[in-house]
């Protein structure tokens, strides 16, 4: 059973709605959003039970969005966005976007200087956005709470009115070789997760038994680099670079292919060879990208999640029940709750 429920932060109240249709997306290191399509007078009607309306409890302040699967949440985020359109029959249709509590992490700054020198990644990012949440009380409190944090590296950091949501990314496995993985779970709760997160699912078998369609991606040499120069802080003569190269067998391969990152706050040659390194990780091969729709029910959404990885059989390009890490997750809902998931593994 799929709920969809808005509560108003302002006093608690919950509202469950009817919905024609929900998008999930959820992406590794990145967050997650949402898209939610109503009927206007299904709304209506549930809102006038309450003497209000559609506007306002969906639109007059904070409205936290909540969707859950047999009782159990699948996303936790916020309204940023709300339409209203009328077809040619006089039919009125909602569409409400919605974000994840770590993309609201893009309106959020440091201070004017903020300084970290030898200090964990992880409690580094943390750090960041616990004294967000206490600089301006009440209004500052997004409801994100502290969870695990494991230990990574530690790094230097100088932050000026810096976005958190950007500087959080750039310290995890997105960006540098040797970062974290993270989230904000759909309990509030933060957690980094060292090396990375997730595990093998053994018993998931992504096969024809399952597979509704599937599609595969494979960058060839435009989209490879197995030299990097990565620029630091500094100008002209003085600048702080580092050089990453791989191997002689990926030149032999494609021949030499280079590139230069752009990192002009950082400090450390050691943050900049991380980042060098990840970039090489990344493209220095042709890495296989596969695209694949399932029903739910068949794996059901609640028993894996990003980041972990799952046994996949499709024979036609050669994969014979080797494990694949999930990347990103595309959940639709329609009104009767069937759910097709899209997932993008490597």
């Amino acid at each position: 059973m799929i709920e969809l429920v808005i509560t108003d932060l302002s006093n608690d109240n919950e509202y469950e709605l009817p919905f024609l249709s929900i998008q999930i997306s959820e992406e590794l290191n990145t967050g997650k959003d949402c898209r939610c399509s109503l009927d206007f007078y299904a709304v209506e009607a549930i809102c006038s039970k309450y003497g209000s309306n559609t506007l306002f409890v969906l639109t007059s302040g904070i409205r936290r969005v909540t969707v859950l699967k047999n009782k159990l949440p699948i996303f936790l985020g916020v309204i940023t966005d709300f339409n209203i359109s009328e077809d040619n029959s006089g039919g009125k249709k909602i569409d409400l976007y919605a974000v994840g509590l770590f993309n609201l992490l893009s309106k959020r700054r440091t201070n004017a200087k903020r300084v970290f020198t030898q200090v964990d990644a992880g409690t580094i990012a943390w750090t960041l956005i616990d004294e967000s949440q206490l600089s301006d009380p009440p209004y500052s409190d997004l409801g994100i709470t502290q969870g695990l944090i494991t230990p990574s590296v530690n790094r230097d950091r100088t932050f000026r009115f810096a976005n958190l949501k950007d500087e959080i990314t750039q310290m995890s496995n997105k960006n540098l070789y040797n970062g974290f993985d993270f989230e904000i779970d759909n309990l509030g709760k933060f957690n980094v997760f060292y090396p990375t997160k997730g595990s093998n699912r053994a018993n998931l078998v992504l096969d024809e038994q399952n597979i509704l369609n599937w599609g595969v991606h494979k960058p060839l040499i435009m989209n490879l680099t197995n030299k990097v120069y990565v620029l630091g802080t500094g100008y002209n003569d003085d600048i702080l670079y580092r050089m990453r190269e791989s191997s002689n067998t990926y030149k032999q391969t494609f021949k030499l292919l280079e590139e230069v990152l752009s990192a002009r706050d950082i400090i450390t040659t050691d943050t900049l060879d991380d980042k060098g390194d990840k970039w090489l990780q990344d493209y220095q091969s042709p890495i296989l990208g596969l695209s694949i729709n399932v029903l739910d029910g068949d794996i059901d959404i609640l028993n894996y999640e990003v980041g972990d990885s799952m046994r996949v059989k499709i024979l036609n390009v050669g994969i014979d029940d080797e494990f694949r890490r999930l990347y990103k997750r595309i959940i639709k809902i329609d009104t009767n709750g069937q759910i097709i998931v899209g997932l993008d593994l490597r």
